[in-house]
């Protein structure tokens, strides 16, 4: 169990209140104040700020707050992983709803042979990111940025990463396309914290161009609905190729040849730093890599 005092100097860094932390600790304001300040004695550091009445972590105490979660979390996993048996293994993740078109299922086909409960979570990258940061999830299959310092990767594969129109759309039968020939055409893309948009907006960045930059711009949450309006001639999206080989292969959709892609991304299986679960999930890595083969 991780020492009280770190605990409380967690929930303060969330709080920014000694008395908020108290309420959720369910003890005295002076209790916690001694305890974070009995910290800072001990580390010779410090750990919290009061400005004008406001309590404020300084950056070290930030840092130590975070890490001290991480620990805690980290802990309570370990704990269930001994008491439980070998028939009761379970283990929670997240993916991106791209990827869970595709990637999710040979993902649970590997780990249904070790794991007798197994849930998902299918949100956003954001969303995949900040389960992992408050303990809801185990590891997360991701295709967006994440903070490298915060969180250890490893790479499942490169997928294609294409723009894709209707195949009657005139678009279609262009040869050489840029930015600039698509600004007229509707955009379909996902929403703000959607790994799939960063691709693309971090790509529009390097030819100086915005998502915004598009005369309309249609935004969806989920990729399904967004190749139906391919199909209808709905306007233009770009997306991971595997989502759309079924639709590219019968001939109602196709690439479009714009100059630049396709491009390749990485595939990233992401966890918290350092986790002590790190072993385990490079195994899972390492099954979903040789699956592709």
């Amino acid at each position: 169990m991780l020492d009280k005092r770190y605990q409380a100097l967690y929930i303060t860094s969330k709080t920014q209140s000694y008395t908020k932390t108290a309420q959720q600790l369910f003890i005295t304001q002076p209790a916690v104040s001694q305890q974070i300040s009995s910290l800072e004695t001990e580390l010779d550091l410090k750990l919290v700020d009061n400005i004008r009445g406001k309590i404020h972590l300084t950056d070290v105490g930030l840092k130590l707050a975070k890490y001290a979660h991480q620990v805690q979390l980290e802990s309570d996993k370990v704990l269930d992983s001994v008491q439980a048996s070998t028939s009761q293994r379970s283990i929670s993740l997240g993916c991106t709803l791209s990827l869970s078109s595709f990637l999710l299922p040979e993902l649970i086909g590997t780990l249904k042979q070790t794991n007798t409960r197994i849930s998902s979570m299918i949100v956003n990258t954001g969303k995949v990111l900040n389960a992992l940061q408050e303990g809801k999830i185990d590891f997360g299959l991701v295709e967006g940025n994440f903070n490298k310092e915060e969180f250890s990767a490893i790479k499942i594969r490169d997928e294609e990463f294409i723009g894709v129109v209707n195949s009657k759309n005139p678009l279609a039968a262009q040869t050489k396309l840029d930015i600039a020939d698509l600004i007229n055409t509707p955009l379909i893309v996902r929403e703000k914290g959607s790994g799939t948009r960063d691709i693309f907006a971090n790509w529009l960045a390097t030819q100086n161009y915005h998502i915004d930059d598009f005369h309309q711009v249609i935004e969806i949450g989920n990729p399904s609905p967004i190749i139906e309006l391919l199909q209808r001639d709905v306007g233009v999206s770009f997306m991971y190729r595997s989502l759309v080989d079924d639709s590219l292969n019968n001939g109602h959709l196709s690439i479009l040849q714009v100059i630049g892609f396709p491009i390749q991304h990485p595939i990233n299986l992401v966890y918290l730093k350092d986790s002590y679960f790190a072993n385990q999930y490079r195994q899972i890595a390492t099954s979903l890599q040789f699956n592709r083969h």
